[in-house]
């Protein structure tokens, strides 16, 4: 038997091996439900992430397992209760003013309106470097139900990686994001939902 007919009876076996490594290695992580210790929301977070939660403004950290060289993924959760209900776009400029001090300078990839929840959101996808000159690539969405205010920021290394495996996850996550109107300031007003 010649090599390449050897070969050629181990393709299918390979081919089988490869397509089943590849479709474990494509299962979604299992989430476990964080609820923030003020009441004000869930959210789902993968099940080896860590966890900092707080009843102030920023009221969840998540952090992904750390890779060596690379930053771990995030996904924050900062919340605000307002005197007046704002629109979610109102809610995407103000978090924008406070970018300013924080990360100084982005490049938006893309934003718009959305839906988050059911309730009307607005989300940006930027792209900016830390202090030490690493690159990463969030995802923004703000939503504004009732008198409270939402900003939910998943975080990644802009890299091929992070892009196609890590973004999809965080985008995920973000989705998984439940706000409880019953323990809004202005419960019982109106609460933007979609219909």
């Amino acid at each position: 038997m010649r090599i390449g007919e050897r070969i050629g009876l181990w393709t299918p076996v390979l081919a089988a091996v490869t397509l089943a490594a590849a479709v474990h290695a494509a299962q979604p992580a299992a989430l476990r439900i964080v609820q923030d210790p003020g009441n004000r929301f869930t959210i789902g977070i993968p099940d080896e992430w860590t966890v900092e939660t707080s009843t102030r403004d920023r009221a969840l950290t998540a952090r992904s397992p750390a890779t060596p060289g690379q930053l771990s993924n995030t996904i924050d959760v900062i919340t605000r209760d307002l005197l007046r209900a704002i629109t979610p776009e109102n809610c995407a400029w103000q978090a924008a003013q406070v970018m300013r001090f924080t990360i100084h300078h982005w490049t938006t990839l893309e934003e718009g309106p959305g839906t988050l929840a059911g309730f009307r959101a607005y989300s940006r996808q930027y792209t900016w470097r830390t202090g030490t000159g690493q690159e990463r690539r969030s995802i923004q969405t703000c939503v504004t139900p009732g008198r409270r205010a939402f900003v939910i920021v998943g975080t990644t290394n802009n890299s091929p990686k992070g892009i196609l495996r890590d973004l999809p996850e965080l985008e995920r996550i973000i989705s998984t994001f439940r706000p409880n109107l019953s323990t809004d300031p202005g419960a019982g007003g109106s609460s933007d939902r979609e219909r």
